[in-house]
């Protein structure tokens, strides 16, 4: 099954010497997460000017409204495929060989997992991530008592098993007010609600993994610059070894901001954009 991943051009670059930069975001997706890194304006900066670039949106409310992907065709991978073969195709096409990202939510979810797949040579030249870390971690020797949030998947997902509009009324409602998310279309958030598929089987595995069951050595083996930036909440979705992995690299560079929410991107983009002008310049 092809999902239909809306990779669109923005930019031609006239730079062969600049790789193409490529931003990525995820649950729930809206177009205006990049409104203000992309005006003319800012184009001009050093860190855009001559280089190609792409936004990337996964199949959602607003690409492909009438389009729900199946359990299976998610539960086979077919959505990490068909990213994967824009990236490799991105990759392909450079005239470095390598592309830069700016990735948030699954967008780094799934750009760390194609990272990770293809080293060492991942094709990245430089990557900004956003609120998610290489990997992660749900058990208490980790985040302690916090590792239990991660059931938040599970009433994420509720909307893709049972379609009533209470059901999805409620969980849009849980996103907006108690987890910050801001949008004209909110409402419509259910139809992204496959992205948490997974969820329904948390209840039964949390409890395993919280005690280190789901345990995966964290990947640090990345070997390209990386900014990472996430609010305080977001600890959650990151490693301690990752964290100093990047404070430890002269290369790389960690921001924490306590003041913002998961979708700093977009509702602090002014943060982001002054950091990502020093990063890719």
């Amino acid at each position: 099954m092809t999902f239909r991943i809306h990779l669109q051009q923005i930019q031609q670059g006239d730079g062969p010497t600049r790789s193409p930069l490529l931003f990525i975001h995820g649950f729930p997706d809206s177009p205006l997460m990049w409104r203000d890194y992309l005006t003319p304006a800012e184009r001009t900066q050093s860190w855009l000017a001559g280089r190609s670039i792409y936004t990337l949106a996964f199949p959602n409310r607003h690409t492909n409204p009438d389009t729900v992907p199946s359990w299976l065709a998610l539960a086979r991978g077919s959505l990490y495929q068909e990213f994967d073969a824009h990236m490799a195709a991105l990759i392909a096409n450079s005239p470095t060989g390598k592309i830069s990202l700016v990735a948030h939510d699954w967008g780094a979810t799934f750009s760390w997992r194609f990272i990770r797949r293809n080293h060492p040579r991942s094709g990245i030249d430089r990557m900004a991530s956003l609120s998610v870390g290489s990997s992660f971690r749900y058990d208490v020797f980790e985040h302690g008592p916090n590792a239990a949030t991660w059931m938040y998947a599970f009433l994420f997902g509720l909307p893709y098993y049972l379609p009533s509009d209470a059901v999805r009324r409620g969980v849009a409602d849980m996103i907006v007010k108690y987890a910050g998310y801001r949008s004209d279309t909110a409402g419509e958030l259910y139809r992204d609600c496959y992205h948490y598929w997974h969820g329904l089987f948390w209840p039964v595995k949390l409890p395993f993994f919280m005690l280190g069951a789901g345990y995966r050595r964290p990947y640090t083996g990345f070997d390209f610059p990386v900014l990472y930036m996430r609010s305080t909440l977001d600890r959650i979705a990151s490693t301690q070894a990752f964290e100093d992995e990047i404070r430890r690299r002269p290369d790389c560079r960690f921001v924490e901001l306590p003041e913002a929410n998961h979708w700093f991107p977009e509702q602090h983009s002014e943060l982001v954009i002054g950091e990502l002008r020093r990063f890719l310049a």
